[in-house]
């Protein structure tokens, strides 16, 4: 049995490439190679530099999202190429598409239609974020045979019957990672756990990914001293909770790539826990090749700060960034998240959180709310009848929700664009 892969292309008013690479649906490609089928993969998003821009082409905006004041587009490679790629691949026995950020689920119909179109008769399976959050409506608004909700190892007794093969491996276990090689650009996406030991009210993880399970630090370490022979030089950390049990999770994989001289540039595009960052765990990121370090804040109100999961304080983060300065990173290496839109906030406590952010010497970077389904927030947004309960998915865009739902304003938005910018 031949399976082909599919990562979509983005639908949004925006896009760029921070490393992005379908880590779940590379984990996806491992299981059914363990089984018995061989796999192979057409991705949209690739290969672009990183970070860097995506291939960018205008469409028509969807009905719903009309009077927002920006340009809808598709990013990533052409239609034209992407049927190329698969008609390239086949034959194969069935299709496995994923999928990101809910709100880009026009990418995922894009791609099922066209698969659908020239291959009628094949099975398409979906998964990924969109499919287990909006699970109902992945089922009715996609055209998929089958949609998985929640990672591989929750759906392998559907996946055996559906697929009819085995449920127990066949054949030594193949590294994910070497799908992610297909395209020649020398960056690469790890995981060292799934999950997060957090449930802070806005963040969907729990829902997505389960509970927190870190992979066994020998694997990290053979995993990126494969990468590295491969030529790969630069690797972005996608955990949710990088630094927690940094004494027996990360720091131990630090020591072990530089024991294996391993010279590799690392980013942390999800934001770091900054109560986890010591004067010891900063030592090691800048001895360890650490490029790009982001540090989530979302808010500098101590009340919002508890109430929605207690994980950062005000305090935490001014220590996290002079132990990272104190190491000898460069300011222009630290950035701090910080969330727009969320339920109640005005726009006086986003200018306060950047002004502090600020105040540290460093740059703040604007993430705009959206809501999740599954989530405290989301919940509250319903309870309130802020939006309904079967809200199109498209209208929880960053872009869209916080101008459509939240206390802040356009003209508020231009003038936190323009403080950030003014460090």
């Amino acid at each position: 049995m031949k399976a082909l892969l599919i990562n979509p292309w983005i639908y949004d008013f925006a896009a760029y490439n921070f490393w992005i690479r379908p880590l779940g649906l590379y984990s996806v490609g491992e299981w059914l190679w363990e089984r018995g089928v061989n796999v192979t993969l057409v991705d949209a998003l690739s290969p672009f530099k990183a970070p860097g821009k995506f291939k960018r082409t205008k469409i028509p905006t969807p009905d719903v999202l009309q009077g927002i004041p920006r340009q809808y587009s598709r990013y990533g490679i052409s239609v034209d190429e992407f049927v190329y790629r698969i008609k390239s691949n086949s034959p194969f026995d069935v299709v496995f598409v994923t999928s990101s950020m809910s709100y880009w689920y026009p990418g995922v119909q894009k791609a099922i239609s066209l698969v659908k179109e020239l291959f009628p008769h094949i099975p398409v399976v979906l998964g990924g974020v969109y499919a287990t959050l909006w699970y109902d409506h992945a089922n009715t608004k996609t055209g998929a045979d089958l949609v998985l909700r929640g990672p591989i190892e929750k759906n392998e007794q559907q996946l055996s019957l559906f697929l009819n093969i085995p449920l127990r491996r066949v054949r030594k276990k193949r590294p994910w990672y070497l799908l992610g090689l297909h395209d020649g650009v020398p960056y690469a996406g790890i995981r060292t756990a799934t999950g997060c030991p957090f449930r802070c009210t806005y963040c969907g993880s729990f829902e997505i990914s389960g509970p927190y399970a870190p992979k066994k630090c020998e694997e990290v370490i053979d995993e990126l001293t494969y990468l590295y022979k491969e030529g790969v030089g630069e690797i972005a950390f996608y955990d949710d909770a990088l630094l927690v049990d940094f004494e027996s999770r990360l720091g131990p994989i630090l020591e072990g790539i530089l024991e294996r001289s391993l010279h590799f540039k690392f980013h942390t595009p999800n934001g770091l826990h900054a109560r986890y960052l010591n004067k010891k765990v900063a030592r090691y990121m800048k001895k360890a090749g650490f490029q790009t370090i982001r540090l989530s804040l979302e808010t500098t109100s101590i009340a919002r700060q508890k109430a929605t999961g207690g994980k950062v304080s005000n305090e935490a983060v001014v220590e996290a960034v002079k132990n990272l300065l104190d190491a000898g990173i460069d300011k222009d290496a630290i950035g701090i998240y910080l969330l727009v839109g969320l339920p109640g906030q005005d726009s006086d406590e986003v200018r306060a959180s950047i002004e502090f952010v600020k105040s540290l010497g460093v740059r703040p970077y604007l993430a705009e709310f959206s809501p999740i389904p599954g989530t405290i927030e989301w919940q509250k947004l319903v309870e309130m009848r802020v939006i309904p309960r079967d809200l199109d998915p498209l209208l929880t865009n960053n872009t869209v929700f916080f101008r459509l739902y939240s206390q802040i304003g356009e003209e508020d938005w231009k003038d936190f664009t323009a403080r950030r910018m003014n460090l």
